[in-house]
């Protein structure tokens, strides 16, 4: 890990270059370089993956499958008011129950009276897109749970979440939220695979499209 003084392409190529003799590699044999969006990154002039690129042509710049994930899955599930509601009174629940120890402590206590068997709480990532399915199925797990939450500390907050909680379009945002985004966490999980190649990546995200696509059928509608 490297505490840069700087984020420009001059300095970030440089740390680059020096992690690879540190761990006696060649530049030479790089292939391939993969970075997200950002524009001291993926610039096409003088930003990092050009100035490698001009020091081996062979180094070719790929945006971070990952990263490009994340960013559609964001803007999908933005586009759909139900999943997008879904999302902000989701992150809204989390705030009481896990930013203060006394509070989580609380629930856990609930938890263990009413629903012990049931996974613990997770909380929302308001920045990553590919994680959010087990905090969907969370919720879902800890509905009951969740709504008797009282604390004098947070009343305001608790109860627009529980007056969200009680009704039936969230119950059904959440539903939809963790079948949707279950499939795109396990697409990012693989895709951070060691072994995994550049055309495997292509070939798993078509078959994640399909079978998004496949849950819009009547069959999958009737699907239990």
């Amino acid at each position: 890990m490297y505490m840069v003084p700087s984020i420009d392409a001059k300095t970030l190529t440089s740390v680059i270059e020096d992690t690879l003799t540190r761990m006696n590699m060649s530049l030479q044999n790089c292939r391939g370089q993969c970075y997200d969006g950002a524009r001291n990154m993926s610039g096409a002039k003088r930003e990092v993956a050009a100035n490698i690129t001009q020091k081996e042509p062979r180094a070719v710049y790929r945006h971070c499958y990952g990263h490009a994930l994340n960013l559609a899955v964001g803007d999908t599930v933005c586009s759909c008011k139900i999943l997008r509601d879904t999302m902000d009174t989701v992150h809204e629940v989390s705030k009481p129950i896990k930013y203060s120890p006394k509070r989580d402590v609380q629930f856990e206590e609930l938890k263990s009276n009413i629903n012990p068997e049931t996974p613990r709480f997770r909380v929302l990532c308001p920045t990553r897109w590919t994680v959010r399915a087990d905090c969907s199925k969370s919720v879902l797990d800890n509905y009951s749970v969740i709504q008797l939450r009282n604390d004098t500390e947070t009343h305001a907050r608790i109860v627009g979440v529980k007056s969200q909680m009680a009704n039936f379009v969230f119950l059904i945002g959440v539903s939809l939220c963790y079948e949707i985004l279950r499939h795109t966490d396990i697409l990012s999980k693989t895709l951070q695979q060691r072994t995994m190649s550049a055309s495997e990546g292509q070939d798993l995200a078509k078959l994640t499209v399909t079978t998004l696509q496949k849950l819009c059928s009547d069959d999958a509608y009737e699907d239990p």
